[in-house]
């Protein structure tokens, strides 16, 4: 990250004339700082993060950004007046220097997942959005850190109200857009599908409108804001002729048959990849293509794709084996992590830990989506269910089977799992911390 950035910006001062030489990212959150990182202190209603400026140095920061000086330390420290505004100003100035291309991604489903297959296929080591960090924090800490030797930037792109693009879309200036599909998620701050795909549409637009162009899932056709933005933007269907895909499943392994600007092209992917996952690819798979990427160069580097944490993770500890899909939830990605994990592991003793879906990320269909996740879960004989959940009581009902157990929290689960011998599924709303029951 070139700190030259911070002083360019105009945004304040290097306290007493003290440079770093370097810093790696941005944190904001003392207990994750790596040596070399600039710990970035915001001030919020929950906390000050100038606290912890102390235990920033001991832990390896090499600078830090900040509205309150601290003269009793060594550390580095960039005065501003904002610690919050000042880094949208470091965002604008990098993003507007940087000379590659840049490619948003946002969606209702799939964001990271895409983000980091085309992470491994564009082979960007640097310039890609963190883990998740995909809002008014991660969005400008990634630009403000882009490295110019690198040809592509990945920014995901994560919505949750109306006008949140507003807000990011001048920042980060997207050439390609990426619409991995919509669905009902964070509902109840966009009041209906229609209006995320309308906020979501925002990005195509922009990179249409500025020469570039977006790749779109096919249901978003399903909407008219998708629709109207014409040739600029590349439509996935299935068997679609110029850019349409059939998947295959092979002995449990998805094949990808890819129609690529008229042309076919073969895929194999690997096993750990659910059906979700090989449609993100092909998402990706059309941008790499797009950008220059070789099949052949793709076709190695996918076999490389390894699930991230806690999204479809495999960890193996003594008598379990535990399918660790817990980082999020919502009806779509539920549906298709049961499908694989089933896929995976179909003849063996198995115990299933779902935390029940929340009206805040669902909106008022929440209690209709639960129903149909419990209806449909894949059980075998000799299968356990554990619920998780204030409504858990109420959702047994649906389960047709007699080992279901409902617990109101995951502490609640935690005696069940350990007694149990098998395959653990975990998978559920981020707020009930499911890896709290992995070994």
């Amino acid at each position: 990250m070139d700190v030259e950035v911070f002083s360019a910006s105009g945004a304040g001062f290097w306290l007493d004339g003290k440079i770093p030489n370097k810093a790696s990212k941005f944190c904001n959150d003392s207990r994750e700082v790596m040596p070399r990182d600039c710990f970035v202190a915001f001030v919020t209603e929950t906390g000050d993060g100038h606290d912890f400026l102390r235990n920033a140095m001991e832990k390896g920061a090499s600078c830090a950004v900040v509205s309150k000086a601290d003269h009793s330390i060594s550390l580095p420290q960039f005065v501003c007046e904002d610690t919050s505004a000042a880094l949208e100003k470091f965002a604008r100035f990098a993003r507007a220097k940087f000379c590659g291309t840049t490619i948003a991604i946002t969606g209702s489903f799939g964001k990271t997942t895409t983000k980091e297959i085309l992470k491994l296929l564009l082979g960007v080591k640097n310039n890609a959005t963190f883990e998740n960090k995909n809002g008014k924090i991660g969005i400008p800490m990634t630009l403000a850190a882009l490295v110019d030797s690198e040809n592509f930037a990945i920014i995901e792109v994560g919505i949750d109200a109306p006008g949140t693009v507003d807000g990011y879309i001048d920042m980060i200036m997207p050439n390609i857009a990426i619409v991995t599909g919509i669905g009902k998620i964070h509902i109840g701050g966009m009041v209906s599908e229609e209006a995320i795909a309308c906020e979501k549409c925002k990005l195509p637009a922009y990179a249409v409108k500025n020469g570039g162009f977006g790749i779109l899932a096919e249901e978003c056709a399903r909407f008219e804001c998708f629709r109207t933005l014409g040739n600029g933007c590349i439509g996935i269907s299935r068997g679609g002729k110029e850019h349409g895909y059939e998947i295959d499943d092979v002995g449990g392994q998805y094949n990808i048959t890819l129609a690529f600007d008229g042309q076919s092209f073969k895929f194999a992917l690997p096993n750990s990849m659910s059906r979700g996952t090989a449609k993100n690819f092909i998402l990706a798979c059309v941008c790499a293509m797009k950008l220059g990427v070789s099949v052949e160069l793709v076709r190695e580097r996918i076999l490389q794709w390894r699930p991230a944490k806690w999204r479809g993770e495999i960890i193996v500890s003594g008598n379990k084996t535990y399918f660790a899909d817990c980082y999020n939830a919502n009806p779509i990605a539920m549906a298709d992590s049961l499908e694989h994990f089933d896929r995976l592991f179909p003849n063996c003793g198995r115990m299933f830990v779902i935390g029940a879906l929340k009206t805040s990320e669902i909106g008022a269909s929440v209690d209709d989506e639960n129903e149909k996740i419990f209806q449909n879960l894949p059980i075998r004989n000799n299968d356990t269910v554990v619920i998780v959940g204030e409504n858990s009581p109420r959702l047994r009902k649906n389960i047709k089977s007699n080992d279901v157990i409902a617990v109101q929290t995951t502490a609640n689960a935690m005696k069940y799992v350990k007694n149990f011998s098998g395959v653990v599924y975990l998978k559920g709303h981020r707020s009930y911390e499911l890896e709290k029951l992995l070994p």
